[in-house]
């Protein structure tokens, strides 16, 4: 069994597309499937779709595309990151045509062949889309087919695209040959545009949202969703057969390497000079502070860049603390009211005043970059009648768009991305930044040709947003039982959602700037505790006086909540000890929550979990030889319930901490599918796990120093521990987040544990050697 992706063309439209037989008449829009022998190809639609480079989403050959082979070309504007989305879309379309998953081909990303826009983050409400959409198409096929088969629409059944009633039947492809459908998809929203000084500076970025309420098969009677049907793509990822988006060639094309100044605030004095003897096709472009160097030959542009680069020169500039002073840095800033705040300030302030006992504690990290593998690249070709065409691996292809018509002054209209598959981006594109694509777009408007831009891993390092550090202070209040009755939170952070393009900041054109502040991003989990407030607070990017505004932060996996998470969850890890009181039996005590208490139950049961305080009677902060502990936390995100349960050993003396064993239980709702949905569940744990024992950007007052992977290190395959996971599916709680959230369970779990065994608190991650051995000794 194969499923696939369907290969996009360069044409704005393809040949196949159906939309073209499509006629209005009275106000009515009548879409064919298939295009009828002698209808006119070019109708007054097809024209206007061409001049916005844009499909009518309220067409459903814009989402839908019925073959006579019996085969389905479905469209979306998300992409696939990782998730495995284009492997349960298909499973979504399928339920509810009664077809086969593999009979399923996905466009996906590219703007001028795909209808919604919207963030590939969220994959929920773009299934919901093209399900819907399917719902709609089943609805309108089993009419069509009762009027070619003379039977009632209740006597028909569908098996495999194939509609049968009365003794007869007759297959999709042939169904819709030659006919038409009185079929519009509703729809709302809009596609993203620029707004400067609005959230990220681009609004629309959630793409359209297919409206009604169609006809859907009910969760527990779904034959397709809830089973383990391959993610597409893979196999030809296995065989070679994928083009990447670093595949990409076009006539004319030239090969670009930038050449960016060591920190990232100067302004540019004089640039150094091409030997043309040596690269006698190698040229230097610039524009403000963006500089490059171009050729056909692209080891010709990597050889003479670094000639260039060593021969230009640029202002000093020292606008940085240090990454040592993040946290005092913090401390002094004169903040002002919070960004946001959730609860009622009297009713805690009078819970405190009232508790037996009151805790604080305060929880920090340093900052961390999203640090993909395979380094970022873009093709891009604008052209002289003004179109402008970008090949990408963004998650946010609407965004993208938008941001690049904002830095060269046109509209989106003007635009168009496609996407190809690349490496990881963990949130860094999700509001359209944050990649080489503004590099190349600048390079080819300035040399009239198509410009390929490829980051090295230094350039990534340095230039690329990150995510800010922070710290959070939390203070709890206990009643005479130990129980929590009042919690106060404050996080403290520099600009998260700062992804505007850098090589729009450096050549000084442009950019659709974001405001700085701050969000409240918990999913509070226990409802027993009444008397709450969250203050979040925000403020510009460190470095922001800089000609590339500093150190741009992002948003990354989890975002906000990640971080105020390891806070919440580390005051109750704490909380929970003060009572002497068993941590998951603590967190029982405290909801009410069916759907957490269930999956905390299975998942201690699946770990082996043993009833007791911490910290472990055998915990010590001395000595030579090992010392285990385990540890625990909790988290409800956009409709998923997780657990994560850590099992770590510690070794005092050298302040190596290495995590044995992880087991983290999810429950989503209706997981779609099981497989996928456990390798989501893994890969976050990976990923967590390197970010509490070991990532942290570091720099000092004029530039990131971490720019290798010997300095920005990430946890290796010899040090991943055994991971087991523990899926609970639902039929009756609807679809929750399948991916976001398993990352962020892991630095508390990891935290607490430390804990129980050693007996000293650690509020701080990563919980690197240097760190551990200063905090026992302390």
């Amino acid at each position: 069994m194969t499923m696939k992706t369907e290969t996009s063309s360069d044409s704005l439209l393809p040949n196949t597309l159906t939309r073209r037989g499509f006629v209005k008449r009275g106000g009515v829009l009548f879409v064919s499937f298939a295009i009828p022998a002698g209808f006119s190809a070019q109708t007054a639609e097809g024209k206007a779709s061409l001049e916005t480079n844009q499909l009518d989403p309220t067409l459903l050959a814009s989402w839908l595309e019925i073959r006579s082979d019996n085969t389905i070309v479905a469209r979306t504007g998300r992409t696939e990151t990782g998730t495995g989305m284009s492997g349960y879309y298909t499973q979504a379309i399928a339920e509810e045509m009664s077809v086969r998953p593999e009979t399923i081909s996905l466009i996906m990303g590219d703007t001028d062949k795909t209808p919604d826009g919207g963030y590939s983050a969220g994959f929920l409400s773009g299934m919901t889309n093209v399900r819907k959409v399917a719902a709609y198409t089943y609805q309108a096929l089993l009419k069509l087919a009762a009027g070619q088969l003379d039977v009632p629409v209740v006597d028909l059944t569908v098996v495999d695209g194939v509609v049968s009633g009365g003794g007869k039947s007759i297959r999709y492809g042939k169904l819709v040959e030659g006919q038409h459908l009185d079929l519009k998809i509703p729809v709302t929203g809009e596609f993203a545009k620029a707004a400067p000084g609005n959230w990220v500076g681009v609004v629309g970025l959630g793409g359209l949202t297919v409206t009604g309420d169609p006809p859907m098969r009910p969760l527990n009677q779904c034959k397709v969703m809830g089973t383990s049907f391959p993610v597409p793509g893979i196999p030809d990822k296995v065989t070679g057969k994928t083009q990447w988006s670093c595949d990409v060639t076009l006539p004319g094309m030239l090969h670009a390497r930038m050449i960016r100044p060591a920190t990232p605030g100067p302004t540019l004095i004089s640039v150094g000079a091409v030997d043309k003897k040596q690269f006698p096709t190698a040229e230097i472009v610039k524009k403000g502070n963006l500089v490059a160097v171009v050729s056909p030959n692209e080891w010709e542009a990597i050889n003479a860049s670094r000639a260039v680069a060593a021969g230009t020169t640029w202002t000093e500039w020292a606008g940085l603390p240090g990454s040592e002073n993040v946290t005092k840095t913090l401390r002094v800033y004169k903040w002002d009211a919070p960004s946001e705040s959730r609860g009622k300030a009297a009713e805690v302030t009078a819970a405190m005043a009232k508790a037996a006992k009151t805790i604080s504690a305060s929880y920090e990290q340093p900052y961390v970059r999203h640090a993909p593998i395979g380094p970022f690249v873009a093709v891009a070709d604008v052209r002289s009648d003004g179109s402008v065409t970008v090949w990408t691996h963004s998650a946010q292809s609407q965004g993208l768009r938008a941001r690049i018509a904002y830095m060269l002054g046109t509209t989106p209209e003007h635009v168009v991305v496609r996407w190809l598959d690349h490496s990881g981006q963990y949130g860094r594109t999700t509001f359209g930044g944050d990649g080489a694509e503004s590099d190349a777009v600048i390079l080819s408007q300035l040399t009239g040709k198509p410009v390929r831009v490829q980051w090295t891993l230094q350039e990534d390092m340095m230039w690329s947003s990150v995510s800010p550090g922070w710290v959070s202070d939390v203070q709890a209040g206990f009643d005479v039982n130990g129980r929590v009755i009042a919690l106060h939170s404050s996080f403290y952070s520099p600009h998260m959602m700062d992804p505007r393009p850098i090589g729009a900041l450096l050549a000084g054109m442009p950019c659709s700037a974001s405001k700085p502040g701050g969000w409240v991003a918990t999913e509070w989990p226990y409802d027993k505790i009444q008397n709450r407030l969250e203050d979040a607070y925000g403020m510009a990017d460190l470095g922001a006086d800089a000609t590339s505004s500093g150190l741009r932060g992002n948003i990354m996996r989890t975002p906000g909540q990640r971080q105020q998470n390891f806070a919440l969850e580390g005051l109750m890890n704490e909380a929970a000890a003060a009572a002497n009181t068993d941590p998951i039996q603590f967190r029982l005590d405290h909801t009410t929550d069916e759907r957490l208490i269930n999956i905390l139950k299975a998942t201690a049961k699946a770990a082996g979990w043993e009833s007791r305080s911490s910290p472990h009677l055998q915990a010590r902060k001395t000595g030579s030889t090992r010392v285990n502990g385990r540890g625990v936390c909790v988290m409800l995100r956009e409709n998923a319930y997780w657990v994560g349960i850590a099992e770590i050993t510690v070794v005092p003396d050298t302040g190596v901490v290495q995590v044995s064993r992880f087991t983290i239980g999810g429950e989503p709702g209706k997981i779609i599918n099981p497989r996928q949905f456990g390798l989501c569940m893994k890969s976050g744990v990976v990923m967590g796990l390197s970010e509490a024992l070991r990532e942290e950007v570091t720099f000092d007052k004029s530039k990131v120093t971490s720019t290798n992977w010997d300095r920005y290190k990430i946890l290796t395959m010899e040090e991943m521990p055994e991971i087991k996971v523990v899926p609970l599916s639902r039929d009756d709680k609807d679809f929750g987040g399948g991916s976001e959230g398993a990352n962020a369970v892991c630095p508390p779990a990891v935290t607490a544990a430390f804990f129980d065994a050693t007996g000293v608190q650690a509020r701080r991650i990563p919980l690197a050697p240097a760190y551990v051995t200063t905090l026992l000794k302390g």
